[in-house]
């Protein structure tokens, strides 16, 4: 987010907003609501089509849809193994939001088709 100046802005989202709605997700942890990676990722099927299995060195992280699944891309999404649980529809703007170590492994799933964004966040890492 510091890319495009939007930094500042992101982590007062984060701290008035995610923060609340993380406590209540996840009792019993309090968030500092700080956050040094923030990022976005493009999956194409010519150049990253997918991302491996893996943890975020986050406390938690949040995974916002930045494009139209069915319109701007097809396939893509996101995995937890664990759970066997898939996200592949996200709609514009929705965010999700989960543990980053131990316990939600997870993966960016194949982009067939077009182009994918998702703008990624490392909370309390």
């Amino acid at each position: 987010m510091n890319q495009i100046g939007f930094e500042k802005q992101w982590l007062y989202l984060v701290k008035t907003y995610v923060a609340p709605i993380q406590e209540r997700l996840y009792p019993g942890y309090y968030t500092k609501a700080f956050a040094i990676m923030n990022f976005v990722v493009r999956y194409k099927p010519e150049e990253q089509p997918f991302l491996r299995p893996h943890h975020d060195s986050s406390t938690f992280t949040l995974n916002m849809a930045l494009n139209r699944h069915g319109i701007d891309y097809e396939g893509g999404g996101c995995r937890f193994l664990r759970y066997n649980c898939n996200i592949t529809d996200s709609t514009v703007g929705q965010t999700l939001i989960h543990p980053g170590r131990l316990t939600h492994y997870h993966e960016g799933l194949l982009t067939t088709k077009g182009t994918r964004y998702i703008m990624v966040s490392f909370v309390d890492p």
